[in-house]
């Protein structure tokens, strides 16, 4: 915009210039022949004519690539505005993602406790908790060995329980490994949430998978 001002100011000038020389050098007056004054005009237009012609191509040059440099810095803006957008929605499905993945685990969780915690073992007069309380080796805790004995017969209710419990552990896993995957967008570190839970079952796992009465595997997972 600068430029064009100056291109103009620029021919106003020329043109101011070459009257003032003009008239400098031949004594015009507004009483001068009207034919000299024909000829003056003539001469005029041959002088000015090709620089307001030269300045006029200057100008629509200058223009063009004004409009291309709007035009880049244009695409550049949306190309900004795009991907902030993007970023944004893949902020937003992230968030989704792990909402709804905590809410699994909390569900899985519950249910885990229920079997956990509840008195569900030796017809129902003991909880898993109180038995493995009591230590996991079954030659000094008569409760384990209740229940790993209970466990040999794959028809009882408590063998049922345990592989309740087994299943609902590998899905906690699963979920817990999808939630760190999910948060570890967001920091270099893992996520309390995730030690809490693992560290919340250790305990459980370690006891059952000693005694084979779950997939070991789950134990490298807690």
């Amino acid at each position: 915009m600068k430029s064009l001002r100056g291109l103009a100011l620029a021919a106003f000038v020329i043109m101011i210039s070459v009257l003032c020389s003009i008239i400098a050098q031949f004594g015009f007056s507004p009483d001068s022949p009207i034919e000299q004054w024909g000829t003056f005009g003539d001469f005029i237009g041959g002088t000015l004519n090709p620089i307001f012609a030269f300045l006029s191509f200057i100008c629509l040059l200058m223009t063009i690539v004004l409009q291309n440099t709007e035009l880049k810095e244009t695409r550049k803006e949306f190309t900004r505005v795009a991907n902030a957008n993007e970023q944004q929605l893949s902020l937003i499905s992230n968030q989704q993602q792990k909402d709804d993945t905590y809410k699994v685990i909390q569900k899985v969780t519950e249910r885990l406790n229920k079997n956990y915690n509840e008195n569900r073992f030796k017809e129902k007069t003991l909880s898993l908790h109180k038995i493995i309380l009591g230590g996991a080796d079954y030659n000094k805790n008569l409760d384990f060995k209740f229940l790993y004995e209970a466990c040999n017969d794959t028809s009882s209710d408590d063998y049922k329980i345990i592989k309740y419990i087994e299943e609902d552990l590998i899905l906690l896993r699963g979920l817990l490994e999808d939630y760190e995957k999910l948060t570890q967008l967001d920091i270099s570190k893992i996520n309390p949430l995730i030690n809490f839970y693992r560290n919340e079952y250790l305990e459980l796992v370690k006891a059952l998978v000693t005694n084979n009465l779950i997939d070991k595997n789950l134990l490298k997972s807690f």
